[in-house]
């Protein structure tokens, strides 16, 4: 029998062999197979899963900021509709759905029948106007408002606390809202010029008469200010720390330093890329403005206090828009005023609850005290004005000697000052004559001159809550006694020559200036530091090239763009605007 060998080859496959590999190949390829498929949708899933989460976030992110901007567009509207009508925050706007709620506006009387049960008001964000659009949605979102008006009738602001919304998602910001003041300015004055009234500079009535015509015009104007006026310098040794605005084109001489914004209304300085095109020389000149120097048109001041006598004259509930609780004091004739850091004002006011006169008000002394030589001790009225006003005609009998050497207080005025000879010094004028140190808030307004004797700073320092604001008819000035020789007199009682004087305040002279008395005879006096703002009609000369007077050092007092003294004055047709803006926690 013939046997058959079969020999295995390196290569071949055994039939049974290959079957059973193929059978274990095929299950291992379904097992990865699976796998790989269970992480691909595991992968697949948290991409979708992070995807949409994305897209949540996306979404929430934008309506964060379309949230914000809802807000912002509440303070937009509130803005329009107060420079539209400059009266809108004296009563609630029924009509306005956002300010539907309650109480509509905090600080006045409203009409609306709104209540604690009253749903809010949500007025939506306006889109473009029709054929204004570039094709983009018009915005999301809507926006409620709240109004603070109650520190409006005391210091102009207005708060306003704006919400906006959108899908669920809401936004807070507050803002202070005033008009354009002049605590805008460490400086401002409408004409680059000495007042043609000073009769300091201008000696005779004759002289006087005519500068009152030539010298009220800009130097840049047609026809421009006469020859004949005495325009003041700013020298070198100058330094003015805040902004500053003149209408006029200010005279240089030497190397003054402007370190705040500075602007003019001189046309030559319009689209200039010059800063030699913004003001004008005096010999050599080499200014240095920190920010720059550039055009802004005129701004206008008011030509009287005005309606300030309503805040310190008695009258009924809603006679004049003021409440009694509103009520300042009224003082007659000179008046002298030394303010003590613990609050309280000593005063001296010969003609003050004289017959034929206003009655005193309460709290703010006795006639008795107010006509003694020790004088009346009161608490500053906090947030209220105090004014002096020129004596009525009808007041024939102050006390005796109202106007002698010493008799207005606290020994002023000094014997031989030639000051007291001027014909603003007469004895029926409004002068208050005030240094100390002031503790809280207060205006102080008068008919005539306000002289500042001494230092006047806050009792709080300067980043405090303290303010004062000093309104004059017509001039605010240094006290500065001098002879007919021209020297330097004691102040008062032995006290020394003022020198080095610094004065905390926010100035407006409505007719004149800001000046120093005879600023142009005696020694020089040192410094002049003025931490505020001046706003003035004329320049008013503090010192001279020759060493008399002062040389300036000008501070601005940052707060008051958003917190003037109570009352203050504004310019003439000032718009409202943003002071103070910042998002907080949300309202609603």
């Amino acid at each position: 029998m013939t046997t058959t060998s079969i020999t295995s080859r390196s290569g071949d496959s055994h039939p049974a062999a290959s079957a059973t590999r193929l059978a274990g190949d095929r299950g291992s390829a379904l097992i990865v197979v699976m796998v790989t498929m269970t992480i691909l949708i595991a992968l697949v899933t948290v991409g979708l899963n992070h995807a949409i989460g994305s897209t949540k976030f996306n979404d929430r992110q934008a309506n964060w900021n379309e949230a914000l901007a809802a807000a912002e567009s509440g303070v937009d509207d509130y803005l329009a509709r107060l420079n539209k009508d400059d009266s809108y925050w004296q009563t609630a706007d029924c009509s306005n759905i956002a300010l539907r709620g309650n109480p509509a506006v905090t600080g006045t009387r409203s009409s609306c029948s709104w209540g604690a049960g009253t749903p809010l008001g949500w007025r939506k964000v306006p889109g473009p106007l029709p054929g204004a659009g570039s094709g983009e949605a018009p915005p999301k979102g809507e926006f409620h408002y709240d109004i603070d008006v109650s520190e409006t009738p005391i210091d102009g602001t207005i708060t306003i606390r704006s919400t906006g919304r959108v899908e669920g998602v809401t936004r807070t910001v507050q803002s202070v809202l005033r008009r354009g003041g002049f605590g805008e300015f460490l400086y401002y004055t409408v004409y680059e010029t000495v007042d043609p009234a000073n009769e300091a500079v201008y000696t005779s009535a004759s002289e006087r008469a005519a500068r009152a015509l030539d010298c009220p015009r800009y130097w840049w104007a047609t026809p421009k200010r006469g020859s004949d006026c005495s325009d003041i310098n700013f020298v070198t040794g100058d330094v003015m720390n805040g902004p500053m605005h003149t209408n006029d084109a200010m005279l240089i001489s030497g190397s003054p330093r402007f370190n705040g914004s500075t602007t003019t209304s001189y046309p030559s300085c319009r689209g200039a890329t010059n800063q030699r095109y913004c003001y004008r020389s005096n010999g050599t000149t080499s200014p240095a403005f920190a920010k720059g120097i550039g055009y802004r048109a005129e701004i206008e001041l008011p030509t009287s206090i005005g309606d300030m006598r309503q805040y310190v004259t008695p009258a009924g509930p809603g006679v004049n828009g003021v409440a009694p609780e509103y009520l300042g004091c009224l003082y007659t004739g000179p008046t002298r005023i030394i303010a003590n850091s613990n609050g309280t004002l000593r005063i001296w006011s010969k003609w003050s609850g004289r017959p034929g006169g206003p009655a005193l008000n309460p709290g703010c002394g006795s006639a008795t005290d107010l006509q003694s030589t020790s004088g009346a001790t009161v608490s500053l009225p906090h947030n209220k004005v105090i004014m002096v006003q020129n004596v009525p005609a009808a007041q024939t009998t102050p006390a005796a000697g109202a106007c002698a050497t010493g008799a207005i207080g606290d020994g002023l005025p000094v014997a031989n000052d030639i000051n007291t000879a001027l014909s603003e010094n007469a004895c029926r004028n409004g002068n208050l004559y005030i240094e100390g140190v002031i503790k809280g808030r207060v205006t102080m307004v008068t008919d005539n001159n306000v002289i500042v004797t001494g230092d006047i700073t806050y009792a709080g320092g300067e980043n405090g809550t303290d303010v004062l604001g000093l309104i004059a008819e017509n001039s605010v000035k240094i006290y500065h006694p001098v002879n007919s020789s021209g020297n330097n007199l004691l102040r008062n009682n032995s006290r020394p020559v003022l020198t080095n004087v610094t004065l905390s305040a926010a100035v407006l002279t409505l007719q004149h200036s800001f000046t120093v008395q005879y600023y142009q005879r005696g020694a020089k006096l040192g410094t002049l530091k003025v931490y505020g703002s001046l706003a003035q009609r004329f320049r008013g000369p503090v010192g001279t090239s020759g060493g008399s007077g002062y040389l300036k050092n000008y501070n601005y007092d940052t707060r008051l763009r958003y917190s003037p003294p109570p009352y203050f004055l504004d310019p003439v047709r000032s718009g409202w605007g943003q002071k103070v803006y910042g998002e907080v926690s949300p309202k609603y």
